[in-house]
């Protein structure tokens, strides 16, 4: 069971050179890997997978690298790049559903759609394939709208690890003929087997939306404001973002322009949309009534209105204006709304104590109960130690679990979190995902990066 002896079997599917962009992920150091598969259909996926668990060889499924867990960043695994899966595209207008090769990328897709007034509304900073949004169950700015990845799917196309090509699911919105195995696949992470067709439900395009940065009295009034807005709006209302200070000033910083509110930056920021997929409303002046109604009762103290590209463009350098300032601890975590402030106090005062240079910059999606916990390590100050940085990390996931929320919300699992999944998750429930995962790969760890099982300390 060599490399060797697989490289030769798989011929010109394989190659020793691999470019470095295979390697560096979109925020973690660069990985290794020995070799780089490029299969173009499933075929040749599944000639692959069979090769590499008859010559002992562990893949590691990659999409675009855009993951902010590790998951596709290789660690002396061969890597499987999908990118070339892009054959399928057959758009159904009626029923709305899109059958599509997982190497596209979610630009690629939208720009295709966009001409029939149609879209998948997964709205990222990011521009990842669909077989990465699928293999983490992305969410996004707008799922307080449309859901995650996993509402939005109907039917996969897979490949084990021994080869065996499965289609799950037939398309229909409506189907309980069959176990639905298509939901293991979606947030496996890449480990259960390879994702390389997908069938879609899409939407369509706004007609018309209207955005505001609002800043409220204090975070006392942001659920009010929240409840206000989804009462009388419903379905309306796409996306409710807070930002914290320290991550606008980041993100004003890194576009280069001045502050949109009139006043002083407030302690936290609201982004909020209403749109609409239909002719003959007047969202921008539904949202202007409703903040009227909130500037009187004193929920809110100030407001930056019209600009909606320019403001959606601060929220989307967030990311960018937090990585120039220094290291980026990132936390992806979420938590029940009513439960959220008292964790945001609770870490924030355990790390002034604890780690007094780390500055909390989050940002998030809390209209789904998302949120970025991101910390900045300054680049003036010492390096932070690998031992204290596992520390460091545990104590903010003790206090998520502690308060009833989750340690990954929509990155996925990769070795990042590795640890903490160990650690959290019950030996009860590890067992079991180890047995699924063992079913459909033969011994639970011939793909990816990440495993469900019992760790090694067991």
């Amino acid at each position: 069971m060599t490399l060797e002896a697989f490289l030769l079997e798989a011929g010109p599917l394989a190659s020793t050179e691999v470019e470095a962009r295979y390697l560096s992920g979109s925020r973690y150091g660069a990985g290794q890997a020995p070799a780089l598969c490029r299969p173009a259909n499933a075929d040749e996926v599944a000639q692959l997978l069979r090769l590499a668990r008859q010559h002992g060889v562990r893949l590691l499924p990659q999409g675009a690298h855009t993951g902010l867990v590790k998951a596709a960043t290789p660690q002396g695994e061969v890597l499987l790049a999908t990118e070339r899966l892009k054959s399928v595209f057959e758009l159904d207008p009626l029923d709305r559903l899109l059958r599509v090769s997982t190497g596209f990328k979610l630009s690629e897709i939208n720009e295709r759609l966009a001409p029939h007034g149609l879209q998948f509304p997964i709205d990222l900073s990011a521009d990842p394939s669909i077989g990465g949004m699928l293999a983490h169950n992305t969410g996004g700015t707008r799922m307080c709208r449309y859901g995650d990845v996993r509402a939005n799917t109907l039917a996969l196309e897979v490949v084990l690890a021994s080869g065996e090509r499965l289609r799950l699911g037939r398309g229909l919105a409506k189907d309980n003929s069959q176990l639905a195995l298509q939901q293991l696949f979606i947030g496996s992470s890449g480990a259960l087997g390879v994702i390389t067709e997908a069938t879609l439900r899409l939407h369509p395009l706004p007609r018309a939306s209207a955005s505001a940065l609002l800043a409220p009295a204090s975070l006392d009034a942001v659920w009010p404001l929240y409840v206000r807005l989804t009462q009388a709006f419903g379905g309306l209302v796409s996306a409710f973002e807070g930002i914290s200070r320290h991550a606008l000033e980041a993100a004003i910083h890194v576009r280069g322009g001045a502050s949109p509110f009139a006043e002083a930056l407030p302690p936290y920021a609201l982004l909020v949309e209403l749109s609409a997929d239909f002719d003959g409303l007047d969202v921008r002046a539904l949202l202007h009534g409703a903040l009227e109604a909130a500037f009187e009762s004193g929920e809110l103290v100030d407001a930056a209105l019209d600009r909606d590209e320019a403001l959606w463009g601060l929220r989307h350098a967030v990311s960018e204006g937090l990585r120039e300032q220094g290291a980026v601890i990132g936390f992806d975590i979420s938590l029940p709304r009513r439960a959220l402030w008292a964790f945001r106090e609770e870490a924030t005062a355990w790390l002034a104590a604890e780690f007094p240079q780390a500055k909390v910059c989050d940002f998030g999606h809390l209209g789904d109960g998302g949120q970025h916990f991101n910390l900045v390590w300054p680049r003036q100050a010492p390096a932070l130690p690998d031992g204290e940085l596992a520390r460091l990390r545990e104590g903010i996931y003790a206090r998520v679990a502690a308060q009833g929320g989750s340690f990954s919300a929509e990155h996925g699992l990769g070795p990042l979190l590795q640890a903490t999944y160990d650690a959290l998750t019950p030996a009860a429930q590890r067992d079991l995902a180890a047995r699924v995962a063992a079913t459909l790969t033969d011994d639970g760890a011939a793909l990816g990066a990440f495993r469900f099982g019992p760790s090694s300390q067991d």
